[in-house]
């Protein structure tokens, strides 16, 4: 839909993707395409090297540039935690092995409030978060046993795998709609427990 609307994004000097589609984050702009047409961005490839006063180019071509603004994405990381009493949280490679993305199965008690990257708003989905929180702190609901948190932090991270270009960046996203039915299902399931 988007090529017959706009066109090829060739076109306008983007580089094609080498993934399919909403395999990595999309880029939504109603002014990108414009602004791209008129000229007043240029689409550069990724930087080789920092030279001088200058960038040079993976083609090459060299900028001289004011400033350079960093932007490469999240890096989780949990230094309020300390670490010899916290030793299993890990974000290695960005990566946090959490069941239904809250819970830490190794620290009963820790749970982990809006750590998702959804397709959609968070603030929805971190209110459900608390929800079921706060269910399983006042006791109304219970965890399943740690084997089967275990084996749902597995399927969750090979289906991201599987959907996604291998990417430190794809190591927390949600689909909107089906993780709040997700934690739905877990609060009811989490209440039968008890």
């Amino acid at each position: 839909m988007l090529r017959l609307a706009r066109g090829k994004l060739s076109d306008y000097g983007l580089p094609e993707p080498s993934h399919g589609i909403l395999a990595a984050h999309p880029t939504v702009s109603d002014d990108l395409l414009t602004r791209l047409g008129h000229g007043d961005i240029t689409v550069k490839p990724n930087v080789a090297r920092l030279d001088g006063s200058g960038v040079v180019f993976a083609d090459g071509s060299r900028e001289d540039v004011d400033v350079i603004v960093y932007c490469t994405g999240y890096k989780i990381d949990f230094p309020f935690l300390d670490a010899a009493e916290f030793t299993a949280v890990s974000s290695a490679d960005n990566e946090v092995s959490l069941y239904r993305r809250v819970v830490d199965p190794a620290h009963p008690g820790l749970y982990f409030l809006g750590l998702i990257q959804p397709l959609g708003a968070i603030m929805p989905l971190a209110e459900a978060q608390s929800e079921w929180i706060a269910d399983l702190v006042t006791g109304r609901a219970a965890l399943p046993p740690v084997p089967e948190m275990k084996a749902e932090i597995t399927a969750y991270r090979e289906s991201l795998r599987s959907r996604y270009v291998k990417s430190k960046r794809h190591t927390l996203e949600v689909d909107f709609l089906g993780y709040q039915r997700e934690l739905q299902e877990e609060r009811r399931a989490g209440a039968a427990r008890r």
